[in-house]
């Protein structure tokens, strides 16, 4: 037995069937999105913070390895890390001012010489803070602060010192 053509069978789908998988996909895409989107700047603040964490390591290799002295200053969105003593003019202030841009003539020159560097930053933000970086490569102070978002973060410069616990102890005992 045959269908007739009018009774045949389709194949394929009816708009009202894509129509509701458009809806249901559309639905599912308003609800994921945005917190794809919030875990997408996440991993970006986090690759930041990683960048300042190396930054900071490899100017304490440079400073012991090179017995040189380096001085960290922060400013609003931006690290300026010099050789030697910050950048001061005539008058003893000094040339990075809260609000302002940190390159003006005099600082270009001297950052260009090698003697410092600017590091810019799109998810941290930092308090007014110098920090002095001395040859034996100790920070003093030893905490660098900063914001990533809303969230308020710090980190221990320097390394703790190793103090003998029980095992030390025993291993130092003379029995």
């Amino acid at each position: 037995m045959t269908c007739p053509a009018a009774l045949k069978p389709y194949r394929g789908f009816t708009l009202i069937e894509l129509l509701v998988v458009m809806a249901i996909i559309a639905i599912a895409a308003s609800l994921i999105g945005p917190i794809a989107l919030n875990q997408y700047e996440r991993s970006k603040a986090t690759a930041e913070r990683e960048a300042l964490l190396r930054l900071v390591d490899h100017y304490r290799f440079q400073a012991y390895s090179q017995n040189q002295t380096y001085t960290l200053t922060t400013n609003s969105n931006q690290l300026l890390i010099q050789r030697g003593q910050p950048l001061v003019d005539n008058s003893g202030t000094q040339l990075i001012q809260r609000g302002q841009p940190p390159l003006d003539n005099s600082v270009q020159g001297r950052l260009a010489a090698g003697v410092g560097e600017v590091v810019e930053f799109e998810y941290l933000s930092f308090p007014g803070q110098r920090l002095t970086l001395n040859r034996h490569g100790f920070w003093s102070p030893a905490q660098l602060h900063w914001q990533e978002g809303s969230r308020e973060l710090s980190h221990e410069l320097n390394m703790q010192l190793i103090e003998l616990g029980e095992e030390g102890r025993d291993a130092t005992r003379n029995d």
